[in-house]
């Protein structure tokens, strides 16, 4: 049993949960309009997708989504939303795929990489999966140089993780604002294309 398993069933009604991935929406949308890469008809996994915030935006205008969480009860919320829509070209899934003919054209991940054990390993797998010219995008809380024990990812270091991968076109900065206990929070956002 992972231990995000026990939030599943509010998942969806957390506001903050709800503003970050309409948020991280957007930025995804002005990115791909800056940079000229085209979301319809995309092949994407959202890894890490939880309950789906993100998958639910991109379900409409993608031609498939593979829909990775490691979270059995996350992936339950998200497999009955995807029988709700009839979205058939949603695959929820446990794992990463071992390879996809072509590639992956987008990779995103939302508040996932500072969670995980091997960050620059993790973003080398999804950097292998992606096809020549995809791109991958990731949100992430930036850490706290005053408590090095908080969590999230610095600017250097998924920098660094993009730079380790082979990635080329790399951005690294605020992706976004969202309210979160009393405060404003600016996650980062980073993003980088394979050659």
């Amino acid at each position: 049993m992972s231990e995000w398993d026990e939030y599943a069933d509010g998942w969806d009604d957390d506001p903050v949960a709800r503003a970050y991935a309409a948020a991280a929406w957007e930025s995804l949308l002005r990115l791909a309009s800056r940079i000229g890469i085209e979301l319809d008809g995309a092949t994407v996994c959202d890894f890490g997708c939880g309950t789906g915030l993100l998958t639910e935006r991109l379900a409409p205008v993608a031609a498939r989504v593979d829909a990775v969480d490691l979270s059995e009860a996350m992936r339950a919320v998200l497999a009955e939303k995807t029988a709700q829509h009839g979205w058939e070209h949603v695959a929820v899934l446990d794992r990463l795929p071992a390879a996809l003919t072509g590639g992956y054209g987008l990779v995103v991940a939302s508040s996932v990489l500072a969670f995980v054990d091997d960050h620059p390993a993790t973003v080398a797998a999804l950097a292998e999966r992606l096809a020549s010219g995809g791109l991958l995008v990731h949100w992430d809380w930036e850490a706290d140089p005053d408590d090095p024990d908080g969590g999230g990812l610095s600017v250097e270091a998924a920098r660094a993780a993009l730079e380790g991968a082979g990635l080329v076109e790399i951005s690294v900065g605020t992706g976004f604002e969202v309210p979160f206990e009393g405060e404003v929070m600016r996650p980062l956002m980073a993003a980088a294309r394979r050659p």
